[in-house]
């Protein structure tokens, strides 16, 4: 009830959304730049309000930029823009260091999702090269957040999931023979770190999707139609890549 509330009084301040929201994402979104302008302005009032429920916290910061919460925020609407639900309810931390950090064993993280208390944490700079650079497969914020939607989807009720339940079990055919691939070194279509588990080869996909769609298409087109299916969208088709609701 809470959030239903507060997600209406947001909505009310839609018409409010600085000019800085359009400004950052035009500087850093290849994505969005894409996009015409009627789903620019959707695309920007689901990142208002999506960064109203997100808690960003500073590490090593004095404070969390403006320019931060909206580029991290977009990388969760990215994934999410053909779907009906897009707020996080589980994983509402974001922690962002100023750069890579020592965490579990690892020297240099650029960013991790911790599972238990349910806290994203991404190191700045690496956002930022992930957008910068956006055809090289290789964006910390859309990887981690694909880990967050991935494991808060298995939590929710059927009704209340972000994917569709039958896409998702298509979607895991498809990314078995794919992982049977990558660990016997069959093709290098998807980076090697996918070959670690499903849930690593899940966040793989989504950057691969985004930033080489069309080579993910004619190399792996069953595995891309299924992504297509599962996000409601189609990277390929630019100013309009959203799939018509059936």
């Amino acid at each position: 009830m809470i959030e239903r509330l507060k997600l209406l009084w947001y909505s009310s301040q839609l018409k409010k959304i600085p000019p800085s929201y359009h400004l950052y994402l035009s500087k850093y979104s290849s994505y969005y730049n894409q996009l015409n302008p009627k789903l620019k302005k959707i695309f920007r009032e689901r990142v208002f309000l999506s960064s109203k429920f997100i808690n960003f916290r500073p590490v090593k910061f004095d404070t969390i930029t403006e320019e931060m919460q909206i580029l991290i925020t977009s990388a969760l609407i990215q994934i999410t823009f053909g779907l009906d639900k897009f707020l996080l309810r589980n994983f509402k931390t974001i922690m962002v260091s100023p750069s890579t950090y020592k965490f579990g064993g690892y020297d240099a993280l650029l960013g991790h999702v911790d599972h238990q208390e349910k806290i994203i944490v991404m190191s700045w700079p690496s956002v930022q090269q992930g957008f910068i650079i956006p055809d090289d497969a290789f964006n910390v914020a859309l990887h981690e957040l694909a880990h967050a939607l991935q494991s808060e989807n298995f939590s929710r009720l059927l009704y209340n999931k972000f994917f569709d339940y039958v896409t998702m079990q298509e979607w895991e055919v498809e990314a078995e023979k794919e992982l049977y691939n990558l660990r016997n070194k069959k093709h290098n279509h998807l980076k090697e770190y996918g070959a670690q588990n499903m849930m690593e080869l899940f966040a793989v996909c989504i950057e691969t999707f985004f930033e080489q769609p069309q080579r993910f298409k004619v190399k792996l087109p069953k595995l891309y139609d299924v992504m297509v299916d599962l996000l409601d969208q189609d990277p390929t088709q630019g100013f309009n890549p959203l799939l018509e609701k059936k």
